[in-house]
């Protein structure tokens, strides 16, 4: 995989995926920080919880990510949004989890109890979280360019291209290089007459329907077939999250890995690249197959 941007110490340590069945870690391997913070999410079926945390001295800044939770299964059922919370950080070699969790009393804030659709904090997505080649992707519902609702499975039926980038990134071999194949692809596209582009923002706290709609605009984007999607941060984490993106704020920038899938006509992911080494050419190879 390859990454936009410099900074990649902290997303490689925290990075990658908890594992809640994994073998006890040893005392040699595992490191335990002490965490604070505020729940903003619980997902009791998968024990695991989005914390809003402090800085935690010596290891990373302090920001809103999900963490897998090795407690007893009754600690997420009991946890609500908004609970302060103490708890112990372990990070074992590529795993990460909260054990020990302690509450420390409800904190009634307006980002505790925002809507999903509401911008809010910065949320980290899930590592190594993304669906199988051939597996069914989640549906979503994100905010296009011209402030409509889209949702993956109204696509069905037509092969869908999906990427990620944001419309601030400085780097020209990474977002726009992007867009620039994006535009290619788009053109060859409506030439054929089939299929559909997502370009899904990984700034979704800048990246505003009207940010989007100049941006696409520049891109010579027709929003009936290529749109630009933006939503809450929680909602952008997870559509990232399926495809196996993961981003962070670093240096004035996001910084994030680059990504390209096809999705068939039944929703299905179909192929995925992983860097900027993929050309316009071979997405309308893909997509051509991906039409039945």
């Amino acid at each position: 995989m390859k990454f936009a941007g410099a900074g990649l110490g902290l997303l490689v340590l925290v990075g990658a995926a908890a594992c809640r069945q994994a073998p006890k870690p040893s005392a040699e391997t595992a490191h335990r920080f002490a965490l604070k913070g505020v729940v903003r999410e619980v997902d009791a079926g998968r024990s695991e919880v989005i914390v809003e945390h402090e800085t935690i001295p010596g290891y990373m800044q302090g920001m809103t990510m999900p963490f897998p939770v090795r407690d007893d299964p009754q600690v997420t059922r009991l946890l609500r949004p908004g609970d302060r919370i103490e708890a112990t950080l372990v990070v074992e070699k590529d795993r990460y989890w909260l054990e020990k969790i302690l509450t420390r009393g409800f904190v009634a804030t307006a980002a505790a109890t925002a809507p999903e659709n509401k911008q809010a904090a910065f949320v980290t997505p899930v590592p190594n979280n993304g669906v199988q080649v051939g597996d069914t992707v989640p549906d979503f519902a994100l905010t296009d360019q011209t402030g409509a609702t889209v949702r993956l499975s109204q696509m069905r039926g037509q092969p869908v291209a999906v990427t990620f980038l944001y419309t601030r990134c400085p780097i020209a071999t990474a977002c726009p290089m992007t867009t620039a194949k994006f535009s290619k692809l788009d053109a060859m596209l409506a030439q054929k007459n089939f299929g559909h582009l997502l370009a899904v923002t990984v700034d979704p706290e800048h990246d505003t329907p009207a940010a989007l709609a100049e941006y696409a605009k520049k891109a010579g984007a027709d929003p009936k077939r290529w749109k630009f999607l933006t939503g809450s941060p929680v909602a952008v984490a997870r559509v990232a999250s399926s495809f196996g993106v993961m981003y962070y704020p670093g240096r004035g920038q996001m910084i994030h890995s680059q990504a390209v899938a096809v999705v068939d006509a039944q929703g299905r992911l179909s192929t995925i690249y992983y860097g900027e080494t993929w050309q316009p050419e071979h997405l309308l190879r893909d997509m051509e197959k991906a039409r039945t």
